[in-house]
């Protein structure tokens, strides 16, 4: 069975739905994962997908413990929630578009996780069954290589945010995610560099490991100095606060 075919969600939204095989092949096509591979084989891999569409704020569940399919980010963000026992949220990851959710792929003996997968807004995957990913990854050593790179890129991403909560503060922890923020998402304008789609303070708060009055705080003290401005979720930073994040953080 396939095992993209399981998943389900847990929350008043819509449930997901599936749309045909031809979005399956053009994400394929056009993420950085598959872009490359070839005309047959990203047909047999569009045969075996399926696209979801997910709600802001849907739970993903699969037998209570992991997806049990590769899943490429199309649009939106997912996010890797752990909840404490007074039910505070912290984000350890937030997958974008074009990322690739590939945990217990390789071992899915090592499957059994305390964590969630949230839509932090509308989002959209490409659920891939386990079986045809690691084919693809074996027979192809691009996709290989690209799967040890992601598993490198998030070991950096884990250890920067225990090292972060283990000897910084939340003022800290927050002008670094905005400058990982812009580095990744940024765009540079006239008025400075623009996120468009700033993650809620509520996001916020989840992925520096703080509550989400503090991070109102703190933003609200950066707008009055006039160092960031927000509209609505577009953030701008001007050149002043790239200065004064990197002193504080010893740069």
């Amino acid at each position: 069975m396939n095992p993209a075919a399981l998943l389900s969600v847990t929350d008043t939204a819509p449930h997901l739905r599936d749309v045909s095989a031809y979005p399956a092949f053009g994400a394929l096509r056009n993420s950085r994962w598959f872009g490359g591979l070839s005309v047959s084989t990203l047909a047999q891999l569009a045969r075996s997908a399926s696209i979801r569409s997910l709600g802001a704020r849907q739970e993903i569940v699969l037998d209570g413990c992991w997806l049990g399919a590769a899943a490429l980010v199309v649009r939106g963000c997912i996010c890797a929630v752990r909840r404490t026992d007074g039910s505070r949220e912290l984000i350890l990851e937030a997958f974008l578009a074009g990322d690739m959710l590939v945990d217990a792929q390789v071992d899915a003996g090592n499957a059994l996780s305390s964590d969630s997968l949230v839509a932090a807004e509308t989002s959209v995957l490409l659920l891939i069954p386990r079986e045809e990913f690691l084919a693809v990854a074996r027979a192809i050593p691009e996709v290989a290589l690209a799967l040890v790179r992601e598993f490198e890129r998030r070991l950096r991403g884990i250890k920067a945010l225990a090292w972060g909560l283990a000897t910084t503060d939340v003022e800290s922890r927050l002008y670094r995610l905005l400058l990982n923020l812009a580095r990744d998402q940024g765009e540079v304008s006239a008025e400075g560099t623009v996120i468009a789609r700033f993650p809620t303070q509520r996001e916020l708060a989840g992925r520096v490991g703080a509550c989400r009055e503090t991070v109102s705080r703190i933003v609200a003290d950066l707008a009055r100095q006039g160092v960031l401005t927000l509209r609505g979720r577009r953030l701008t930073l001007m050149p002043r606060f790239f200065a004064m994040a990197r002193a504080a953080e010893g740069f």
